[in-house]
């Protein structure tokens, strides 16, 4: 049976091959004909090949929650998006938060 536990993570910790992943960013290119988008979050970007079940049209700018795998593409990676949604900015500062608190409670409770 498939892995189905989603890792909350950011731009600059996908480093996992074939991961489930879940990350914030803004757009800033979106392809309308193939549905390809880049995201960046910070100085750190990433290319994400959309869910085509999913018709999400994308603006430069805008704040995305994207859900997806993780697939080692030349020197980085790539996201295969299985579900992409428009958030704003106080989900996106929620989620930064969260990321935070999560990381300091796994370092001191040693998990």
């Amino acid at each position: 049976m498939e892995n189905q536990v989603i890792k909350d993570t950011e731009i600059k910790e996908i480093k996992e091959d074939n991961a489930r992943i879940r990350f914030v960013g803004k757009v800033i290119s979106f392809d309308d004909k193939t549905g390809v988008f880049e995201v960046e979050d910070g100085d750190q970007r990433i290319t994400c090949l959309p869910n085509y079940q999913e018709n999400v049209k994308l603006e430069s700018a805008e704040l995305v929650l994207v859900t997806g795998r993780s697939i080692a593409a030349d020197s980085s990676f790539e996201v295969r998006a299985d579900k992409t949604e428009k958030i704003n900015i106080n989900d996106y500062n929620n989620y930064k938060k969260y990321l935070i608190i999560r990381n300091d409670l796994l370092s001191s409770n040693g998990s």
